[in-house]
């Protein structure tokens, strides 16, 4: 359907809706290509925007950090006031295993960035990942009792039709529990992400993180 609009139509909106459907399917290369034209200089502020905050998760994807850290920060250069660059930096370093500190603090940048920001604050769009790496954060940082209480929040505040992101936010509620040590908590997030998801981006990392960590199998005894 994409494809046939885009044959008569160059709008900016319908190239990245198709960036993040193939982004979201796990296509990642296709992707960026679409997001790296609609980068360029020669394009609108809000395609430059739009482009440089989903290039920016699609380069996380591809493990590439230092130019996912300069495409977020490009965003945030062009728009401060949005909460998506914030989140992506903070699930960067979540990513790279350094400065959760550091990695909290754009979270809650981003939370409050989100509640904000007029084009924001009426969606629950952003609030997958933002909920989640803030939860993913204070785990590593040994806050178990507050990670759990931004779980809580993000399951009630997101979207639940946004299966991708929703899959999302459950993938980054299992590595918050494997960060404290919950590894059939962390087992529950990642099953409810792959069936939610399961020949999609967010699947797959769940699906991967149940095989690696041997978690088919849930722990009897333990509380969730």
């Amino acid at each position: 359907m994409i494809d046939g609009i885009l044959g008569w139509s160059s709008v900016g909106i319908i190239k990245l809706q198709k960036a993040d459907a193939l982004f979201y399917w796990g296509r990642t290369q296709e992707s960026a290509a679409i997001l790296r034209e609609l980068v360029q200089p020669s394009r609108s502020l809000a395609d430059r925007l739009g482009g440089f905050e989903r290039l920016g998760l699609v380069l996380l994807a591809q493990d590439d950090y230092s130019e996912a850290k300069r495409s977020f920060e490009a965003a945030a250069a062009l728009r401060p006031t949005r909460s998506v660059a914030f989140s992506g930096l903070s699930e960067l370093r979540l990513r790279q295993g350094l400065l959760p500190g550091q990695a909290l603090a754009y979270a809650e940048q981003a939370l409050k960035k989100h509640r904000s920001e007029l084009s924001e604050r009426f969606s629950s769009e952003h609030l997958a990942g933002i909920r989640g790496n803030q939860a993913w954060a204070l785990a590593l940082l040994g806050h178990a009792a507050e990670s759990q209480q931004a779980i809580e929040l993000g399951a009630r505040e997101i979207d639940p039709k946004h299966k991708p992101e929703l899959a999302g936010f459950h993938w980054r509620a299992g590595m918050a529990m494997l960060a404290i040590e919950k590894p059939s908590s962390a087992a529950a997030h990642f099953r409810r992400a792959s069936q939610l998801d399961p020949e999609g981006y967010y699947g797959g990392l769940a699906t991967q993180q149940l095989r690696q960590h041997s978690l088919d199998v849930g722990h009897p005894g333990e509380s969730s």
